[in-house]
């Protein structure tokens, strides 16, 4: 091969480097706009969820400096039957219509009553059966923070609807916008280079490294806030999608017909039957049946599963119409029962929910940056056109 071959192939191969080049820097610009587009397009949505999801983080620590949470005295002697509690509180409250009773294990906490309908709920005395404080879940602090950050505090239909799709839109267009930023960080050369801030340097570069910085270390819990976010309001779809993805799919046991069945004579046997299925569970809530004849609902607290088991007890004498056991839960009904505690950050410990807390907020950052960067170019732009 001669000297003009090779440099024939030489220009070649420049020629093919060049157009990769062009190629590739046309992509960038393009997921680049796109990028912006949806940036300004869930601008107010996301900064409404993002500044209120990080109050939810240490929501109950905030609330609890706020409204200070009821404690009862603990006593040497066990505490009241369910059903005496259950009854005793309803002599205190004739018109409350009680639908179940929680059953709280941490120290000095009361139980609660919760009644039919979002009526409110009772804090009771297990050991007195006293009943403490009564109050609407809807108008505490914690709640209504919760209430705009899921719904913009819309309460009735069609407006609560509509809110919760757009809600879970954003958070769609979120885990969009988390692929595109990390394709706009893979597509050029230098990519660790590129994540280092350059302090004392142009502003703008600055900015851009730490928007892009961010993004890439937080990337994959951004996906998990989003995603999870999103399969409250969306949840068939994300229910067939964990289903798809994890071992088993995603259970939601459904209760069993009554029907022909005598009343249960005893709310305390019943529960009791109920624990003997899973004697190392602890109770966690017990549902009166509704209607002469209904069943008695009654979920049990398995240590390590996050599952709770389900039983169903009804008739006279009892039977179990049909239990639920969370010990065997597949892999997707697990992921599915944990991920309001993912969403939150509430699942290792104070650090991780720091962690969260900052990633709350970094949604705010990235559109205050990602739309300073933007109008920073079209200046630059205009000074270059002058």
């Amino acid at each position: 091969m001669n000297a003009e071959q090779l440099a024939a192939g030489a220009g070649g191969t420049d020629v093919r480097r060049s157009r990769r080049s062009s190629r590739r820097a046309s992509a960038y610009r393009l997921l680049r706009r796109i990028h912006l587009v949806l940036a300004l397009v869930t601008a107010v949505p996301l900064t409404v969820a993002s500044l209120t999801g990080a109050l939810l983080v240490f929501g109950h620590e905030l609330e609890g400096l706020i409204r200070p949470a009821t404690v009862v005295e603990v006593r040497d002697e066990p505490v009241l039957a369910y059903s005496t509690v259950l009854q005793r509180a309803q002599a205190q409250r004739p018109e409350a219509e009680i639908w179940a009773l929680q059953v709280d294990t941490g120290e000095r906490h009361p139980w609660n009553i919760w009644l039919k309908g979002g009526a409110g709920v009772l804090e009771v005395d297990p050991w007195s059966g006293d009943v403490l404080r009564g109050y609407r879940p809807a108008d505490t602090p914690y709640n209504i923070v919760r209430a705009l950050h899921r719904r913009w505090m819309m309460n009735s239909r069609p407006a609560s609807d509509w809110s919760r799709t757009i809600i879970s839109a954003t958070a769609l267009l979120v885990m969009v916008q988390v692929v595109l930023g990390m394709w706009l960080w893979l597509l050029p050369p230098k990519r660790l280079a590129r994540l280092k801030p350059v302090f004392g340097a142009n502003r703008r570069l600055l900015w851009q490294r730490l928007h892009m910085t961010s993004g890439v270390a937080t990337a994959l819990i951004m996906l998990a806030v989003a995603f999870t976010g999103l399969s409250m309001y969306w949840t068939e779809t994300s229910e067939a999608l964990i289903s798809a993805t994890l071992p088993g799919e995603v259970e939601q046991p459904a209760p069993p017909s009554t029907k022909g069945l005598a009343p249960v004579a005893d709310l305390d046997a019943a529960v009791a039957m109920a624990h003997a299925l899973s004697p190392e569970a602890a109770v966690a809530a017990v549902r009166p049946a509704e209607k002469p004849g209904g069943a008695v609902h009654v979920a049990l607290r398995n240590p390590g599963t996050g599952v709770n088991s389900r039983v169903w007890i009804g008739g006279d004498p009892m039977q179990v119409l049909k239990f639920h056991d969370g010990r065997a839960a597949s892999a997707a009904t697990r992921f599915w029962h944990f991920r309001y505690w993912l969403h939150v950050g509430d699942f290792a410990g104070p650090v991780v929910r720091v962690l969260w807390l900052a990633v709350s907020l970094l949604p705010v950052a990235f559109v205050v940056s990602g739309i300073w960067l933007w109008r920073d170019r079209g200046r630059r732009r205009r000074r270059a056109a002058v």
